[in-house]
């Protein structure tokens, strides 16, 4: 698959929807109608819709006062209509870092079950900052619900699922697709105009690439990225083409047996180049990171488990 030259477009494409006036430098969206999505002055995309009598949330923005920013504009587009859960598309601080505010808001949390204690201990902790949201509730018990596999919310209108397809830019990758509005907030699974971010510690991009492969198949008519332009969904398959490649480039390192030292010499080779993409230091890291986590993986294999020992006869009873 060739990669689309939109790939490397830092500049915004035109979007799907004229922003709506918003507040502290927040760009609002609406995409549909019930459906809304924005990028807040700090952090990844956000993105609320209807559902019920209430407001789902999709990520929070990177901390408590962009959680604020995000809780009013949601006030102000669904008539002050309550926030009744919020939806994490990953635990990284850009996306999440605004959680406390929601559920200062009376929001449920809803995560991956990987990086559910993680959320939970973030959301719980005690309030050491008069401004911080939570301040002043010493008797809340927030409420963070998992996800294994796959969630459908439903109100007799809207059909909201919940996927998660495996490890892939970390451990607790969520993707929500909205079926009747065909859009999908897809979190840093999939960006627009960016090169996706392969060095998180648990990232499996062998498991990033099945992922995408996988979104690939979803009838999405619109896409909210982690990052980037709001709308256009080129950037799903961007993201899997670079993805892709990226794996193969480090399948060839890593079995050419190249050291450390040689992966950038490799990189910058003619025959390894990526069409349109140019090679940055953050393209650069990206193959090292893919090239470190196929070494782990080999060397998981290659290590036996450890054998459990006899168990010892039993003595018998004397007679």
């Amino acid at each position: 698959m060739r990669m689309r030259a939109g790939i490397l477009a830092l500049a915004a494409a035109a979007t799907l929807a004229a922003p709506l006036a918003a507040q502290s430098g927040m760009k609002v969206e609406k995409l549909a109608d019930g459906v809304w999505a924005g990028t807040p002055e700090k952090g990844a995309n956000v993105g609320w819709f209807l559902l019920g009598d209430g407001v789902v949330a999709v990520d929070s923005g990177n901390d408590a006062a962009t959680g604020q920013a995000i809780l009013k504009q949601i006030a102000e587009t669904t008539g002050n209509k309550p926030v009744r859960a919020l939806v994490l598309t990953h635990a990284h601080a850009d996306h999440s870092g605004g959680a406390r505010a929601f559920v200062a808001a009376g929001a449920r949390v809803i995560c991956q079950e990987n990086v559910a204690g993680q959320i939970l201990a973030f959301v719980t902790q005690a309030a050491t900052d008069p401004a911080d949201p939570m301040a002043g509730k010493a008797n809340a018990r927030p409420v963070v619900e998992s996800i294994s596999e796959r969630a459908i919310l439903v109100d007799g209108i809207h059909n909201v699922q919940v996927y998660f397809l495996g490890a892939a830019h970390t451990k607790g990758d969520l993707a929500i697709y909205l079926s009747t509005e065909k859009i999908l907030f897809a979190g840093d699974l999939a960006l627009n105009g960016r090169l996706p971010f392969l060095q998180s510690p648990e990232v499996d991009p062998l498991g990033w690439e099945h992922t995408l492969q996988t979104l690939s198949r979803v009838p999405f008519e619109k896409l909210v990225p982690g990052h980037g332009t709001i709308g256009p969904k080129a950037g799903l398959a961007d993201s899997y083409a670079y993805v892709r490649r990226v794996n193969e480039l480090a399948k060839t390192i890593v079995e050419a047996g190249q050291n450390d030292e040689s992966i950038e010499i490799m990189v910058r080779a003619p025959e390894n180049r990526i069409e349109n993409v140019p090679v940055t230091e953050a393209h650069i890291a990206n193959v090292k990171a893919a090239v470190r986590s196929l070494r782990d993986k080999a060397n998981r294999k290659a290590t036996p488990a450890p054998t459990p020992a006899p168990t010892p006869a039993a003595t018998p009873a004397p007679r």
